[in-house]
Order: C-alpha cells, then structure tokens, then sequence
C-alpha cells in the first residue's frame, strides 16, 4: 500500500502479503510489556508491531521479529533498519512453529494473527497464507505459548474477532493458560464488538482476576473517541 509515517519511524509495507491495518496498531499500542526481557514477535510480517514495541520498552528489551514469508522479512528488515531501534531488533525468516528463537525470561509473544475463515481463499497464495491461517493462526499461537512459557510473568498478546471469544477460552483452558487482560473493541457506540484484544498466561495463583476493558474507536455521532485518540497518541501523526 505504500510507507506509512508514524511519529518515531516509518514502515514500508509493499512486499509483505498483508498490510498494515487497526488490528496491528491497537495490538501494539495496547498490550502490556512492563518487565519483559524479550519480545518475539510471531508472523512480524513489515515489522510495525515490532517497532511499536521497540519505541515502547527499555533499551535493555531484545526484539525478535520472525515471519515464514521472505517478502515479509524484507520489508521488516529494511524498515528496522533505518529505525532508531535497528540494533535492538532482529528479523528471523522462520516457521516459528518449528524453530523458536532463544531468549530470556520473562517473555512476550505478541502476534496479530491471521483468522479469516472465508470458504474462497485468496488466489495470492502468499496473501491466503497470511488471511487464512493455513498453517498458523490463533490454536498454533496458543500451542506455541503453552510450549515455551516456563514463568508465570510470561505472557502471550494477540487479537481475534470477538465472535471467536468462547473458542478461544476454551483452547485456552486446555492449554492451562487464563486471561490477564482482555479488551472488547467497537467499532463504534451501539454496534458489536468486532475483535478482542488478549494477553494471557500460565494459569497459577497470585494470578489476580481478569481485568475486563471495552475499547470504542468512534463515538455514536462517528468522531474517534478520546480513549482511542489515548491509546494510539504515541504513534500517529494526526493524534
């Protein structure tokens, strides 16, 4: 689609199959990463939600960006590169299903993964394969977490559509992993919502209850909302 400029960097999206879009940006502005010594960011794709992090976290926080799509590692290398964060963050052109890179604990996975479930897939395959989830999507991100978690402050971030809400504790459950945060997005006051924002962990005590948020991106009279404008102040231009 073009180079989208935020306020500390820019992404250059033209090779990745998926582009940048709300689901990415909310994802990154949204999930907390307070105490953790790495990031690995799971189907990175252009590297935004990377380099939204990057921006985010302490200096001493490792990045690592992977994506099974060359094009994708292209693009992220190339946008990380001439970022402030280029020696902090590292592009892996991987199945993250089968290699897992190194890192310390605690750790955040954080991945905006695809979930179109639609009978005509894409012709693209590349596209198809990042739309449909053929080999990874939300059930392979909980299988990844639930496999590598080792501490209780680990933690796995990622959005969904909120139709999917029920599934998704239900494979989370089995995974013996439970919410720490969710967060129901609107599009708008008085309509569904349309996705849900998660951040989940092992399940343990001291685990505390889920904390609960409704996110509305535009009012009933279609302005962006004041929570909105907050959440994602930091990283667009006309905010």
């Amino acid at each position: 689609m073009g180079i989208f400029k935020f306020k500390q960097f820019s992404v250059d999206d033209g090779r990745s199959a998926m582009k940048i879009g709300t689901d990415a940006v909310l994802l990154g502005a949204w999930t907390c990463i307070d105490g953790m010594s790495a990031i690995v960011d799971a189907g990175c794709g252009s590297g935004v939600i990377s380099l939204m992090l990057a921006q985010r976290s302490h200096n001493d926080t490792k990045i690592i960006a992977v994506d099974v799509n060359h094009e994708a590692c292209l693009d992220a290398t190339d946008n990380i590169a001439i970022s402030t964060w280029k020696n902090r963050v590292e592009v892996i052109e991987a199945d993250i299903t089968d290699f897992f890179p190194k890192c310390s604990h605690p750790m955040l996975i954080i991945s905006n993964p695809p979930f179109f479930n639609e009978k005509l897939q894409s012709p693209d395959s590349s596209r198809a394969l990042a739309r449909h989830g053929v080999d990874f999507g939300v059930k392979e991100l909980i299988n990844l977490a639930a496999s590598h978690f080792i501490s209780v402050d680990d933690s796995l971030a990622f959005i969904a559509p909120s139709s999917r809400d029920d599934e998704i504790e239900f494979m989370l459950s089995l995974k013996r992993l439970s919410p720490r945060r969710r967060c129901r997005v609107f599009s708008r006051k008085g309509k569904k919502p349309i996705r849900t924002l998660w951040q989940v962990g092992i399940e343990g005590q001291g685990c505390g209850p889920t904390i609960c948020e409704d996110l509305f991106i535009r009012d009933m009279d279609n302005n962006l909302t004041s929570q909105y404008i907050s959440l994602t102040n930091d990283f667009y231009l006309d905010k």
